[in-house]
């Protein structure tokens, strides 16, 4: 190591000359209306000093890159603390005559630089007796809100993954096609009702004049329907959340912002979930479906199962002329669900047990949500009775100017995305009630 560093300083030294050479160079370069004249001399010294800095220097990195890995080969493979915790001691308590900043003063590489005039750059990590200013700083406070936690004495550290959720709860999006708006509000009609009289019409009819007298013979008039319209309004609300994190815990523990990342976006879904099913309304609030007016109930009733509850719903969106395509239940009543059994002891809607299998019960797409009322579901056709709109997808944004965060070294990372929801046919949605367990 001692000769690979001996190296390095004649290369850098070699390096700062063609420096100095190339400005000595360019410096004769004269400038007359706006053009450079050179002479084809010059010119000539001047690639050819720059083509051996350009040298110099890439055999400068490679060379601190086969260190690193000599470096590398010659450490263990897991560092104890207690030596390593002697060494910085060893290490510190030696400079404690010299300030850091004195250190940086009296190193080779500043009295190299002040020898060039200060021409040479600071790019390159600068030693200190033999030490990195890095390690110098390097810190050895555990923090409380997370960090490094380096304990005096014998033996190993090991430091623990940090384990996420591997599951997560179903998602009531997940039940309508993905769509997207550009707008911050939306306008919608919603039919209110249908008077069909729709009849076979003959060719001919006897019908009497409107002024009185007998009936003549006349085409037939077809019968008239009639439907009725309501223009609604629907605001693309914003739901997001933040979260406060001090910056040296990013700094300490990387693995820590994937992971805050990831609950901040299953922190928004949650709530819009809730806000499908239950929003109250209101001024930039979601109405949500079972708040919505003209939304069909039903209630389970004796000696039906629970999943003939489902299917007997399902009947009251057909008769609205909309198949349903979906039903939301909580964890528990789909657990209830699968779990029936008949005379025999045998399991009435588990039918498809095989990995990969998907959650359908009477031929609808099942979510499992904790976000609707347990005892409850909703069932409806969802994309076309009700469509979800995209106006910002959920995302994560990192900022310091919050507060006094900048003074507290804090960071607050906020979660955040915009939607809005249409319910254009609410008939077409059934809130059913499951009766309690004996």
């Amino acid at each position: 190591m001692t000769a690979t560093k001996t190296r390095l300083a004649e290369l850098n030294t070699a390096l700062r000359a063609k420096a100095a050479e190339l400005d000595t160079i360019s410096n004769s370069f004269s400038v007359e209306d706006g053009g450079v004249t050179v002479s084809a001399e010059k010119a000539t010294a001047f690639r050819k000093a720059l083509a051996d800095a350009q040298e110099i220097k890439q055999l400068i990195t490679d060379l601190e890159g086969a260190a690193g890995i000599q470096t590398f080969l010659a450490e263990p493979a897991t560092q104890p603390y207690a030596p390593h915790d002697a060494a910085l001691a060893a290490r510190l308590g030696a400079g404690q005559g010299k300030s850091l900043g004195r250190r940086f003063l009296d190193s080779e590489e500043f009295k190299a630089l002040a020898a060039s005039g200060f021409r040479g750059s600071f790019d390159e990590v600068v030693a200190v007796d033999g030490q990195s200013l890095e390690g110098l700083s390097a810190k050895d406070i555990f923090t409380r809100s997370a960090g490094t936690a380096p304990v005096l004495g014998l033996g190993t550290p090991e430091h623990l993954e940090i384990v996420p959720r591997a599951v997560r709860p179903g998602r009531v999006r997940d039940l309508f096609p993905s769509q997207t708006t550009a707008a911050n509000i939306l306008y919608g009609v919603r039919v209110t009702g249908f008077t069909n009289n729709a009849a076979i019409v003959p060719e001919r009819a006897m019908e009497v004049p409107a002024g009185g007298g007998p009936a003549v013979e006349v085409y037939a008039r077809a019968p008239q329907s009639n439907l009725t319209f309501k223009t609604v309004t629907y605001p693309v609300a914003e739901i997001a959340h933040t979260m406060p994190i001090h910056k040296n815990t990013l700094a300490d523990e990387p693995r820590l912002r994937e992971m805050i990342d990831g609950e901040l976006i299953d922190g928004v879904k949650m709530a819009e979930d809730n806000e499908i099913l239950y929003g109250i309304g209101g001024d930039e609030k979601i109405t949500g479906i079972v708040n919505t007016a003209g939304v069909q109930t039903y209630a389970q009733v004796d000696p039906d199962k629970q999943s003939a509850a489902i299917r007997r719903a399902a009947t009251r969106a057909v008769l609205a002329y909309f198949p349903p395509t979906g039903i939301v239940l909580h964890p528990f009543d789909f657990e209830d669900l699968e779990l029936e059994t008949d005379g025999q002891g045998a399991y009435r809607v588990a039918v498809n047990v095989a990995i990969g299998a998907q959650k359908v019960v009477w031929r609808l797409a099942v979510v499992d949500s904790m976000a609707i009322n347990e005892g409850k579901f909703l069932l409806g056709s969802f994309g076309l009775g009700a469509r979800l709109y995209d106006r910002e997808q959920v995302s994560v944004q990192v900022s310091t100017e919050n507060r006094d965060n900048f003074e507290r070294g804090v960071i607050t990372m906020r979660g955040a995305e915009r939607v809005g929801l249409e319910v254009p046919r609410p008939e077409s949605f059934v809130y059913g009630t499951f009766k309690a367990a004996p």
